[in-house]
């Protein structure tokens, strides 16, 4: 009797630790765009107060060595390079669905994903408190 109780304590406890363990789903967004992404393209727009484009440049062609970078850490970092010795650290928070934030040292962008596969991620970002209001496209790859 003692033998059976045991065991199945045992497996009890086994059962337990083993659906205690965490493991981070693959199909998560962040984990889908966590990494390093080569940069291909940016768009920037200037919009009036009814919404129309005033203003639109675009900013290419950039080298292999142009990337984004977002990190899989505790920390949610982000390490953009544009150009040489144009390094960048920040901070990135993914919302819901689609949606993420990155904090800069010098801006805040409210993004979203306009396509994101294996090879290919492209979002929109607004410019927090920008005034016109300033959108930039991120064209990026793997």
């Amino acid at each position: 009797m003692k033998t059976k109780l045991l065991a199945i304590v045992a497996l009890f406890l086994a059962v337990a630790l083993f659906s205690a363990c965490k493991k981070e789903d693959s199909d998560t967004f962040k984990v889908k765009i966590s990494g390093r992404w080569k940069v291909n393209k940016i768009e920037k727009k200037t919009y009036d107060a009814n919404g129309t484009t005033v203003a639109s440049s675009s900013t290419t062609p950039y080298t292999d060595t142009d990337y984004i970078d977002f990190k899989n850490n505790e920390n949610d970092e982000l390490e953009i390079n544009l150009g040489s010795g144009n390094r960048v650290m920040g901070n990135y928070v993914v919302l819901m669905g689609q949606s993420f934030n990155i904090s800069l040292s010098d801006k805040l962008l409210y993004c979203n994903a306009d396509m994101l596969n294996e090879t290919t991620f492209q979002f929109t970002a607004t410019v927090d408190k920008s005034s016109p209001k300033v959108t930039e496209t991120y064209y990026l790859k793997r």
